[in-house]
This record gives C-alpha cells, sequence and structure tokens, in this order.
C-alpha cells in the first residue's frame, strides 16, 4: 500500500539525501512531496550556484503539495515549524521527514496523525532494495570530477546515512563504507507510528 512522505526544509536542502528519497521513492511504494513553503525556506540553503529546486521540481514533473492551514493549533510545536506540520497535514503525508524530531511536538503529531522520522531511520526502514538501487545508481549516473561508481555512492553514503547503508550492505558485498560524520540524533522518530517501528 503506497503512502505519502513530507519532506523537510532541511532533508530537501541535501541533495544526496533528496535524491534517495526521490529516486528511491518510485519503487519503494511511496511517493514524497513538499509545500511551497518548504521549498522557499530550503532554497535559502543551498550552495552557491546550485540548480534551483523549482527547476528540479519542473523537470522532473513533481507538483507541490497544498498550502495547509491552521498551523496555529499546533502550539507545543518550535514556531518555524507549525506551519511545516499544517503542510504535511494538507499533503495527506504519513510521515514527515526532518532532522529536527525535537522541534515537533508529541502532542501535535498525534493531531495531525502525522510521524516525524529522521531521514537515515525512514530510509533503512522503508527504502526497498530496488529503490535504493535505482537511487544510487542515479546518484552515480549524475556524479562529476570524480565519476563515481554505484559502489562508491553506497560506500560514501556511510558519512551521512550508517543505518540505511548497514541495511543495504548485502547489495554491495566487500565495501566498507566511509565513517559517520555525525553521531545518531537523540530522538529519531516521534508520533503515531513510533509504536510499530523497530526502534521500539
Amino acid at each position: 500500500m503506497s503512502f505519502i512522505v513530507f519532506l523537510d526544509a532541511n532533508v530537501l536542502a541535501k541533495p544526496f539525501t533528496r535524491s534517495l528519497m526521490w529516486a528511491g521513492s518510485k519503487h519503494s511504494g511511496f511517493s514524497v512531496t513538499w509545500s511551497r513553503y518548504v521549498e522557499d525556506e530550503a532554497s535559502r540553503h543551498l550552495r552557491p550556484h546550485a540548480m534551483g529546486l523549482g527547476v528540479l521540481r519542473e523537470r522532473f514533473g513533481q507538483v507541490l503539495s497544498a498550502d495547509g492551514d491552521g498551523a496555529q493549533r499546533f502550539t507545543a510545536t518550535s514556531a518555524s515549524d507549525r506551519k511545516v506540520l499544517a503542510d504535511a497535514v494538507a499533503a495527506g503525508a504519513r510521515f514527515l521527514v526532518t532532522e529536527d524530531i525535537d522541534d515537533f511536538d508529541e502532542g501535535d503529531l498525534a493531531i495531525a496523525g502525522v510521524t516525524a522520522i529522521h531521514p537515515d531511520v525512514f530510509l533503512s526502514q522503508y527504502l526497498s532494495d530496488a529503490g535504493y538501487l535505482a537511487a544510487v545508481s542515479a546518484l552515480s549516473t549524475n556524479s562529476r570530477n570524480p565519476q563515481r561508481s554505484a559502489s562508491d555512492v553506497h560506500g560514501a553514503g556511510g558519512r551521512l546515512h550508517p543505518q540505511l547503508v548497514r541495511a543495504k550492505a548485502h547489495l554491495f558485498p566487500g565495501i566498507s563504507p566511509d565513517v559517520p560524520t555525525q553521531l545518531a540524533p537523540r530522538i529519531q522518530m516521534r508520533g503515531p507510528e513510533t509504536h510499530r517501528s523497530s526502534l521500539t
């Protein structure tokens, strides 16, 4: 059964993570979306000379999700993220993929019916093998200076997504992943789906 995943700005602004989500979704039973509000926020954090998110979205036929209302009802969530949660609700999202789980209140997520989840955790649990292979292949094809093989992309993925790379190690036997560049977040998932997760 397919479901909708809403991307927060801190995920959308990172090309590697965004590509894994976007390219892998087509083979994994979920679709990704984001709102104008999130796209505008993510665009402010792109690297200089990076292709604009609007250009990429139009090139691949991605449609922005609806603008959400009633953000003020999420009183315990960080003020800057209440609109994000409202937009996720308007999109009909089951998951909100974000690096800032702490910014979203447990009670507000329950009201919204949306689960906030870290991208590495989401990808390790919901990206299929076919989706992962499609994503690393796309990243390999688009790599420049130097050109990277799919195995190279998989190994490099250990820096940002160690849980995902461990989960997909069987697809690239013998490849040692790069060392993670940051510690795993203290809270990796929060919301209605948490009790169903292998994290519990």
